[in-house]
């Protein structure tokens, strides 16, 4: 089956590949890319291995699909959140997607996520692609149309990756290896007032 025309699919393909999705993130996220297997995922799903092999032709093609599918998803709901406060000036706005951010990429499922990806981007290069144009380039995006009020479209742009970098700062760093890090909230409170700054100087 191709899966790159999702619109091509049925109703009951569609809810298949959402389930396989489904299974496929508890099982990656559970035992990591090199330990997971197909026969985890169909039963995760509640299929069968053929059918996972319909949608997705191999164990990297579904981790690819998964990655995209959750960093597109997570993308959604900051674009959602932001826009809804369209009209606020340009500090609120910042300060509302730091704080998205910050406490959407700290959880359990998507720092897992980011080792992952981390673990493989070198043997699978499209691993690497999906989730930098799926994920950090959308909240840059997203950064940059908020500055666009202020500054011209490169100049927001650049300050967009900045401001990008300065809210996740070392406090990410940190969780994504595993480190414990005291008073997250206040850590992460300082790193978005220095991104703000830092952007609207």
């Amino acid at each position: 089956m191709d899966t790159s025309s999702l619109s091509d699919l049925s109703p009951l393909q569609s809810r298949k590949r959402s389930a396989i999705l489904d299974g496929a993130k508890a099982v990656f996220l559970r035992e990591g890319f090199s330990l997971a297997t197909m026969d985890d995922v169909a039963a995760a799903a509640g299929v069968g291995k053929q059918t996972v092999y319909r949608h997705f032709k191999s164990k990297e093609a579904l981790f690819v699909g998964l990655v995209s599918a959750m960093c597109t998803q997570e993308g959604a709901l900051l674009a959602g959140a932001v826009g809804e406060r369209s009209e606020g000036a340009p500090e609120g706005e910042l300060r509302e997607l730091g704080w998205l951010l910050a406490r959407s990429l700290i959880t359990p499922d998507l720092l897992r996520l980011y080792r992952a990806v981390v673990a493989e981007a070198e043997r699978l290069p499209e691993l690497g692609r999906v989730f930098y144009e799926n994920g950090a380039k959308v909240v840059r995006a997203i950064a940059a149309q908020i500055l666009r009020k202020r500054f011209d479209e490169s100049t927001a742009a650049l300050r967009a990756a900045t401001f990008v970098q300065l809210v996740l700062g070392d406090a990410y760093l940190e969780l994504s290896i595993g480190y414990t890090v005291p008073d997250v909230e206040a850590r992460f409170a300082l790193q978005i007032d220095e991104a703000i700054a830092a952007a609207l100087r």
